[in-house]
């Protein structure tokens, strides 16, 4: 993905927000855009009180998860081209000054939100998706790759219990974890959790909307073709 032309090589261009071959045609360009918002979420963290924080620290080494369970009611004939789990970052407060990497990860246990805890918390595992490196400049939006999980979704490979947002940041010698970069864990959209809506603003979800300005919390944007 990229912002501007020198995000990408000398061989590539910046066309609609992806790096493509010079003459290239962008594949998501004839696909659907569909926002999906959690049905579940839960965040834990060691030595943190149990509950679901408006605003949580992501990228320390402390252990921080948020975890995030969804409900996709895709008709077989339907493409996945991308997914991406959408994260909005709290600019107002205070952040470490140094970059942060994260990813996601597929969950393999039941889990409760009401009963999470540091102690009680599920299982995950690693599926080899992408990192993204977020810059203490970066924009407020963030983006992780996760086609891999919801691919596996649609297959039924295994239980559906979600996927969680872990940190590769290393242990700082003596310094502790830092503060990482604050994210919005709030309930998406003014509507609740479980809503989708497409690119054309027709919602198409159970009980759920996109919600106003401002942080709306995780969500799925899904392509579709």
């Amino acid at each position: 993905m990229c912002a501007a032309e020198g995000d990408c090589a000398a061989t590539s261009s910046c066309v609609a927000g992806r790096c493509v071959a010079k003459g290239a045609a962008v594949a998501i360009g004839a696909a659907r855009r569909v926002l999906y918002y959690p049905v579940a979420i839960g965040f834990v963290r060691r030595a943190a009180e149990p509950g679901l924080p408006a605003i949580a620290a992501l990228g320390r080494s402390d252990g921080a998860l948020a975890l995030l369970r969804f409900s996709l009611p895709l008709p077989p004939e339907v493409s996945v081209i991308e997914a991406y789990l959408l994260l909005d970052r709290a600019t107002n407060v205070d952040s470490d000054p140094t970059p942060i990497a994260l990813h996601a990860v597929r969950i393999v246990d039941p889990w409760d939100e009401r009963s999470l805890s540091w102690a009680v918390q599920p299982r995950v595992e690693e599926v080899g998706l992408p990192v993204t490196r977020v810059l203490p400049s970066s924009g407020a939006l963030v983006r992780l790759d996760v086609r891999a999980i919801v691919e596996r979704w649609r297959r039924r490979e295994g239980g559906d219990f979600g996927l969680a947002v872990v940190s590769d940041a290393p242990d700082r010698a003596g310094a502790g974890p830092g503060m990482g970069m604050a994210f919005a864990l709030a309930a998406g959209g003014a509507g609740g959790w479980g809503g989708a809506r497409d690119r054309g603003g027709g919602s198409n979800g159970s009980n759920g909307s996109v919600g106003a300005a401002g942080p709306s919390g995780p969500r799925l944007e899904l392509y579709l073709r």
